[in-house]
């Protein structure tokens, strides 16, 4: 599967919204972030969501034929949820 920034819902943020927030030092680089987690998470990379609301991203990964979420904080560029569909 490829590879992509989703960008979704609740509240869709277009590029250029993530990009503004980006230069405004309100988040972290997406890629700066997706690049941590991939190494740090087992599994096939599938794609990742952005909620403008939070300001989380949202990983997701295949392992075993399970859906995995990783939640990260886009402003810290830190953990806050990691869950497994089965």
């Amino acid at each position: 599967m490829a590879a992509s920034l989703l960008l979704a819902a609740p509240v869709v943020a277009g590029p250029n919204d993530v990009r503004d927030m980006v230069q405004a030092g309100e988040i972290m680089p997406f890629e700066a972030i997706r690049q941590r987690i991939v190494q740090e998470t087992p599994g096939e990379y599938i794609g990742a969501q952005f909620d403008q609301n939070s300001r989380v991203y949202r990983f997701r990964f295949l392992r075993d034929g399970n859906l995995i979420n990783v939640d990260v904080d886009a402003r810290t560029g830190e953990r806050v949820r990691r869950r497994q569909s089965y």
